[in-house]
């Protein structure tokens, strides 16, 4: 009777109603119950979906940093697509949010905390007006030696997920990083000012204060593309973890080379590595061909599980989030693409369902937001699990004109609705 129950729920899931031309792969999965190994130990209970469509209904946003003023602690372009969160044993969160954070501080990581994702305080250094960086690029200047500039992150660190190591004291920043001035280092293509994207990781073991480099984890299928990228950002950008069934798993976005893949898609691919591991570089390997385990996860070749169409302008996937809904039961994959916010939902982390979309938007609007950065968890609930509600975090362009430039933060809340079958 379960092994029916779950047949029917997973062909009702399928039915959403598709709210774009995106086609999603559909390999053989096994289907996987969600557990929090490495967060707080905390169970999560299972439900089933009597539903024949899911939708999410968007609350009244409210803004939290404003450009120029003391809530905004001193940071710019904030945030600038990567937002990673914690939650603490007291319930608060801890926030590491990537923008432009104190002197020469493009593209680092500052450390907030919250209560109930409304009001934010300084959590890292500096005062409760002036954020300073936790996590800075390994050049922090121009005038910085060549050698540092052939770094896989000589530009840009931009948090995405921040996760409990299997000691249980220190913590994993999963991380983009970004080089946009070395051809020489295997992970990295000068690209005339676009990034070569790659995954790497950090260690803390002071919650979060200061952070030990531990090396790239992931790549595109072609680490050092072969000739100089002409658009785009080539590689691996703004993927999103969660830890599952003994393996931290990686959704992201895989962005082709456009000069060596010019007709090649933009797509959204997953990988994992065991928990035991600590995500360390050699540990991953990719989703491919229906399975894990033949594809490393540097330099490996990847299965889409979400295509989108061509990797250009807004319609390629950004800000690739799973996150588990005790509600829907069922994990759910949101990200901006096609000028818009859509969500799929699965069971396993591989097989997905059309996306849904759940805003509209157009790139650099001025009324509309720029970018969204996290769904988060309902206050209370164990990370990487919600029930019904919880929050967007997303950037705002508004006063675009204004100001020449510049994120401002802004929270909305959420409600997920399901139909009940007929």
């Amino acid at each position: 009777m379960k092994n029916l129950l779950r047949t029917i729920i997973s062909l009702i899931i399928l039915n959403i109603v598709m709210a774009c031309s995106m086609v999603p792969v559909t390999p053989t999965p096994t289907r996987e119950t969600p557990r929090q190994e490495n967060r707080q130990a905390t169970s999560v209970p299972t439900k089933t979906v009597p539903a024949s469509s899911v939708s999410i209904t968007l609350g009244t946003p409210q803004q939290i940093f404003h450009r120029g003023q003391p809530d905004a602690m001193g940071m710019w372009n904030v945030p600038d697509m990567h937002t990673a969160v914690l939650q603490q044993p007291d319930k608060s969160y801890l926030l590491w949010i990537t923008g432009d954070i104190g002197p020469r501080g493009l593209g680092s990581v500052a450390m907030l905390s919250t209560n109930d994702f409304l009001t934010y305080k300084n959590a890292g250094p500096g005062t409760p007006t002036k954020a300073e960086p936790v996590f800075h690029p390994s050049c922090r200047s121009e005038d910085e030696a060549p050698s540092c500039k052939q770094n896989y992150d000589a530009d840009y660190v931009g948090a995405n997920s921040v996760i409990t190591a299997k000691n249980g004291k220190d913590l994993l920043m999963f991380y983009e990083a970004g080089n946009r001035t070395s051809e020489s280092n295997p992970t990295n293509a000068d690209s005339g000012g676009w990034e070569y994207n790659v995954m790497a990781l950090a260690r803390s073991a002071d919650n979060g204060l200061t952070w030990r480099r531990q090396g790239v984890v992931l790549s595109g299928r072609d680490p050092k593309p072969a000739s100089k990228p002409g658009t785009g950002q080539p590689g691996i950008s703004e993927p999103g973890a969660i830890v599952a069934n003994g393996f931290i798993y990686m959704v992201y976005q895989y962005i082709p080379n456009q000069d060596s893949e010019p007709e090649a898609p933009s797509v959204i691919e997953v990988a994992r590595a065991p928990v035991a591991s600590d995500g360390m570089p050699g540990s991953w390997t990719k989703y491919y061909n229906g399975s894990f385990g033949s594809q490393p996860g540097l330099g490996g070749l990847g299965s889409p599980v979400v295509t989108t169409g061509k990797g250009t302008g807004c319609t390629r996937p950004v800000q690739v989030w799973p996150v588990y809904s005790t509600y829907l039961d069922a994990y759910v994959l949101l990200f901006l693409a096609n000028e818009g916010w859509y969500f799929s939902t699965s069971t396993d982390l591989v097989k997905w369902t059309p996306p849904a979309q759940f805003l509209d938007m157009t790139m650099w609007r001025e009324d509309q937001p720029m970018d969204w950065n996290y769904i988060l968890v309902t206050p209370g609930n164990p990370g990487d699990v919600i029930d019904r509600t919880g929050y967007v975090l997303y950037a705002s362009a508004s006063s675009r004109k204004e100001s020449g430039g510049g994120h401002e933060l802004w929270v909305r809340p959420f409600t997920f609705n399901k139909s009940p079958m007929r």
